[in-house]
């Protein structure tokens, strides 16, 4: 049987959300595909292009969670 792969399978394996059995699928297609291996270099250099960037929710949105978890009441978070 001839596996087919798409992008989205190369950007699972990249990003590592490929489970252990798609890992081993990919890695043997790359070895034998030399056009896949060009497109996941190309995948690969693309995700190291993209910028770093780190989210953090603000400290009021934290502690009304943390608030709610403890089972406080809720405060006002607007107007």
């Amino acid at each position: 049987m001839k596996q087919t792969f798409t992008q989205a399978d190369l950007v699972a394996y990249v990003y590592g959300e490929a489970d252990k059995a798609q890992i081993e699928a990919t890695e043997a297609a790359i070895a034998a595909d030399p056009a896949l291996l060009t497109e996941l270099v190309r995948l690969v250099e693309a995700q190291a292009s993209l910028p770093r960037i780190k989210f953090s929710p603000r400290k009021r949105i934290v502690d009304a969670i943390l608030r709610y978890a403890r089972g406080e009441p809720a405060p006002q978070l607007c107007c």
